[in-house]
């Protein structure tokens, strides 16, 4: 496909990195600093432009566009280059990211033809949400083929047990990878689940649910008062996601301004507390120590950090923080923490999973970045259909293919079928071959 992306921030240069792998694309940005980076550290085309100008668009003597993105940091610029880059060049389908979630419930996008909007902190706030369906989890990620979903559970029982991991293993589950005093490895079906461990595991919420009581007997099964550190806009959409679990929640925050506005969204369903300081007095005076969870999302990953040592050493055990910037993605994981990406990630995946292409191939890493996944849906006349899986050796993986919601190891499959889904999982020293591999089957 010919893409046009129009930003080359941190969405911009991750949807390029992604997508130039079997794609051409541009990228437009009027900041030059950004695009020279862009231009030594992945092979597309950079154009020094204007979104917003026509002039931009002109200059390129494009007839014609498979697909344009615009993800800048502006609602204004990206909804008004969809409308100009339209005038210039015939687009087949355009994508767009908006932070105001007000546009959801307007016709403005229908009016310029936008084919998906994705509202990152609206993704955030539910992948929070998804952690209050499953409270045993440490982590998890959801994807837009499949129902199916990553979830990874720490290992806390009492009793002398020793499983192996092919006791765990069926038709609606896999067990896909494991961390073991912080080495994460994709284990064998004879391996050993020792306490500790953090297993990730790949299939059915039930079938997860029930080997999770096995494998996790501390972590509480249902959680009801929540802490949220903030009430920036992405605060306030967590909390209001939050707000049918009828959960007792308090929000605390230093700028007054920011818990007004947290105050009339939440329509005082939420206790909202502005705090002048932000140390551990807080859990003595205002009783947070007795929260089931602490979620930290401010925009400051050191600060969230901070808070969820806080909250560790009052002995609250489920900690979850908001990861705005990936350098500190590892650490957070290394400290127990439960870790979900910002809205900044969260706009990277979405817009990847709304393209919806057979030769679009979807990629998440996990267990801090030491584990990555790929996956690749096989859509109506793809050329895959009634093809046989090539045979393959990469490291150590575990090589899925997930049929009507049920999964088969790939060896096992005589060939393709529309609607299959190919799921790779690996360490991540094998990124470039699984790549190499599932891009070309």
């Amino acid at each position: 496909m010919d893409i046009m992306i129009a930003g080359s921030g941190t969405v911009g240069y991750g949807l390029a990195q992604t997508l130039s792998y079997q794609h051409n694309v541009m990228v437009i940005d009027k900041d030059i600093s950004k695009l020279n980076k862009l231009d030594e550290d992945v092979d597309v085309m950079v154009v020094h432009g204007d979104i917003e100008n026509p002039k931009t668009y002109q200059m390129l003597n494009l007839e014609k566009i498979d697909l344009f993105i615009a993800v800048t940091d502006s609602d204004e610029a990206n909804l008004l280059s969809t409308l100009i880059v339209e005038d210039v060049v015939e687009i087949n389908k355009k994508i767009i990211r908006l932070k105001n979630d007000g546009f959801l419930k307007s016709r403005v996008l229908e009016k310029l033809s936008i084919d998906y909007a994705v509202f990152p902190d609206i993704t955030t706030a539910n992948k929070v949400k998804a952690l209050f369906t499953f409270p045993k989890a440490n982590n998890v990620k959801m994807f837009h083929q499949t129902k199916h979903k990553l979830i990874s559970i720490r290992v806390q029982y009492d009793a002398q047990m020793l499983y192996r991991v092919n006791e765990f293993m069926s038709d609606a589950v896999a067990i896909v990878g494991i961390e073991r005093e912080k080495r994460f490895f994709v284990p064998s079906k004879e391996e050993r689940i020792e306490k500790g461990d953090l297993v990730y595991l790949f299939g059915d919420m039930d079938a997860i649910e029930k080997i999770s009581a096995k494998l996790d007997e501390k972590m509480p099964s249902s959680i009801k008062k929540i802490v949220i550190f903030g009430a920036n806009t992405l605060a306030q959409k967590i909390a209001k996601a939050l707000l049918d679990k009828k959960l007792d929640i308090k929000m605390i925050e230093k700028d007054i301004s920011h818990c007004r506005a947290a105050s009339e969204l939440l329509q005082h369903r939420v206790t909202i507390i502005n705090s002048a300081y932000e140390d551990q007095r807080l859990f003595e005076e205002e009783g947070l120590k007795n929260a089931d969870m602490i979620i930290a999302a401010s925009h400051d990953d050191e600060k969230n950090i901070v808070k969820c040592i806080e909250a560790k050493e009052y002995g609250i055990e489920k900690v979850v923080a908001v990861n705005n910037d990936k350098a500190y993605y590892n650490l957070m994981h290394k400290m127990g923490v439960v870790v979900v990406r910002g809205s900044k990630a969260g706009a990277h995946y979405a817009i990847l999973e709304k393209i919806s292409s057979s030769s679009i191939v979807t990629q998440r890493h996990y267990c801090g970045g030491n584990g990555i996944l790929f996956m690749r849906k096989i859509y109506p006349n793809s050329e895959l259909i009634g093809k046989k899986p090539r045979e393959v050796k990469i490291g150590t993986s575990v090589l899925l293919l997930s049929r009507e919601e049920k999964l088969y190891a790939l060896s096992d499959i005589t060939q393709f079928e529309q609607g299959d889904i190919i799921a790779v999982f690996g360490e991540y020293d094998y990124k470039e071959e699984i790549q190499q591999w599932i891009y070309t089957l």
